[in-house]
């Protein structure tokens, strides 16, 4: 009868065991739901958040490109990444070449869970989908696609840098033509005063030979 019991016990406890989730699987990688549309030269951000928040620095993160094969001579079938993520720290050596010096994550926002993908100056090339992927976050969902759209006729909206000096329009420049130079301004001030002195030393002048004159004519003839 003991052991009966004892081997109930013991089955409960298992079932109880293997039925509880592992860790990390109430998580899930949410990408964004609709098309990013960005214009050629934009810097375009690939959403992609872990829900509930989670600190991924110590899982690997990869960005890749769905649709791309594997290179048939590569005996292991190995494909490249837009961007890995992994041993605390972003790793170039296995990088699509076309990606090198061009992507970053946001490494403040690891701790979060966010890990979206920055693409710098983007191309018609660069237009497809996108994956975000972590291998061993144990949940349902590891990884979403995004899908960029580069639409040539979209007017760039990349912010100009930091530091930069930003072209005046035309018409700035012509409303700052008109205001003129500092200098013109300082000749155009002491221009007025001089004008006006010249004008009362003319007048005076010529009030002092009219009444010499009318002085002369008075003087009676000897």
């Amino acid at each position: 009868m003991e052991k009966f019991v004892l081997s109930s016990v013991f089955m409960a406890s298992l079932l109880a065991v293997s039925s509880t989730p592992v860790e990390g699987s109430r998580y899930k990688v949410v990408g964004s739901p609709e098309p990013i549309v960005a214009a050629p030269g934009d810097d375009v951000i690939l959403s992609c958040q872990v829900e509930p928040k989670l600190n991924v620095e110590g899982l690997t993160v990869e960005w890749s490109d769905p649709d791309l094969k594997p290179d048939p001579r590569d005996r292991l079938k190995r494909v490249d990444f837009v961007h890995l993520y992994r041993h605390y720290k972003e790793d170039p050596n296995m990088q699509l070449e076309a990606y090198r010096g061009r992507t970053m994550l946001f490494k403040d926002g690891l701790k979060h869970g966010n890990i979206s993908l920055k693409i710098f100056s983007v191309s018609e090339e660069d237009g497809g989908r996108y994956r975000c992927l972590i291998p061993k976050l144990g949940g349902q969902t590891q990884s979403s696609i995004i899908s960029l759209v580069i639409d040539s006729a979209k007017t760039r909206t990349t912010k100009t840098p930091l530091g930069l000096i930003i072209p005046r329009s035309s018409k700035e420049s012509g409303k700052l033509q008109d205001r003129g130079k500092p200098q013109d301004r300082d000749h155009q001030k002491w221009l007025v005063p001089v004008v006006v002195v010249s004008v009362f030393l003319v007048l005076g002048f010529g009030l002092y030979k009219f009444c010499v004159s009318k002085k002369k004519s008075e003087v009676p003839p000897i």
